[in-house]
């Protein structure tokens, strides 16, 4: 990118936004290695994508394989080693190859896929209920590590991107506990930063060339917005991030509480932007979240009156069981017919919703239904 071409705010916390496709992706990874310098020959790398689940690349609900290949070559080409993996939603053990397989990371990763969840160490985390959680040893062994989210919604957490990518830390099954013991939001944010620490990433390059807004992480709609966006600090690049779809950073509890923990500046303002930072219109936010001033204290206070209780659609649902053997909680059973959430067990943190292949789960209940006929539900 041409020094013409910057747009230089006062501060020196860098977040470059590039206009991309996934045609010229290699050209856009060169570019923005040449930004963000790192020694890279003989360094042992490893490549963090957000592997969600298995969908194919169109779905949008993991990174691109054509990022992940752009930058696989990149740092192969400089002479690192690299390792490419991820420990995909709040599934076990070896879920993670077929995951890859279908989304086309795989073959992307150039012979360098691993599966991350195979050494598990167990990591002291500094505060909430966790205690401690169970990551792979390979984020820990790493040399320098390459985030590569994907930039979308997300029923609990409102946005996943940059910070919420290394929740993919830890390994398998340990998710469940998470979700389980930090049940509230605001608890789990601050589990999300705790684990976060662990490992803050060298670089993270963020896909947001095909976004997803709605209902996301995994059954949201595809929104082009034809961004890739890259920076050494991952907590200023989640700000820039939220500001490009216009929300504020207060509005999403994790990265607020990473600003707030000093792991990264969010004002905007005082960060220097490489490119045009311009916000799209109509960017969609899951029917969990409330927007505004007003939404800020409902979203984060009051999140027991709003949070959404999970309904099955019984003409989507296959009954699988996916909901049923993922759900931390042991909320959600096998009736009869379908499988139905126990409103008084569940904990609203949508890994139901999130892990449904069929999209079969819906959200309602409590404040929902007036929030989805007023003026705050899909906030554009």
């Amino acid at each position: 990118m041409k020094q013409s071409d910057r747009d230089m705010n006062c501060g020196s916390s860098r977040v470059a936004v590039y206009k991309a496709t996934y045609e010229s992706i290699d050209r856009t990874v060169g570019d923005l290695f040449s930004e963000f310098r790192i020694p890279l020959k003989g360094r042992r790398v490893l490549v963090k994508p957000n592997i969600l689940s298995p969908n194919p690349p169109e779905k949008c609900v993991t990174t691109h394989p054509s990022v992940v290949s752009a930058v696989v070559r990149h740092l192969r080409a400089k002479g690192a080693d690299v390792l490419v993996g991820d420990n995909p939603g709040v599934f076990g053990y070896g879920v993670s190859g077929r995951a890859a397989r279908v989304s086309g990371i795989l073959e992307a990763a150039q012979g360098r896929f691993i599966q991350l969840g195979r050494r598990p160490v167990r990591q002291s985390l500094p505060s909430g209920p966790l205690g401690h959680v169970m990551v792979a040893g390979d984020v820990l062994d790493a040399d320098i590590i390459i985030n590569l989210p994907k930039l979308k919604t997300h029923g609990l957490t409102f946005y996943t991107g940059a910070i919420k990518n290394c929740f993919g830390y830890v390994v398998g099954g340990d998710k469940m506990r998470v979700h389980s013991l930090a049940k509230t939001p605001r608890r789990f944010a601050s589990a999300l930063v705790d684990i976060f620490q662990i490992r803050p990433p060298d670089l993270t390059i963020m896909d947001a060339i095909d976004a997803m807004e709605g209902n996301g992480p995994s059954n949201g709609t595809v929104r082009r917005l034809g961004l890739v966006l890259a920076s050494d600090n991952a907590v200023s690049l989640d700000a820039v991030a939220l500001s490009i779809i216009g929300k504020s950073v207060r509005s999403v509890m994790h990265v607020d509480m990473a600003g707030k923990r000093g792991l990264g500046e969010t004002d905007v303002r005082m960060l220097s932007i490489i490119g045009k930072l311009e916000p799209v219109e109509g960017f969609r936010m899951p029917a969990t979240f409330v927007p505004g001033i007003s939404g800020i204290v409902l979203n984060r206070f009051l999140s027991p009156w709003i949070n959404c209780v999970p309904e099955i659609d019984t003409a989507r649902c296959k009954r699988c069981g996916i909901c049923v053997r993922y759900c931390p909680s042991g909320a959600m059973r096998m009736g009869d017919d379908h499988p139905a959430a126990d409103k008084d067990t569940c904990i609203n943190c949508y890994c139901c919703q999130e892990m449904c292949p069929e999209d079969a789960i819906r959200l309602s209940g409590r404040m929902i239904n007036f929030i989805r006929k007023g003026v705050f539900y899909g906030a554009r």
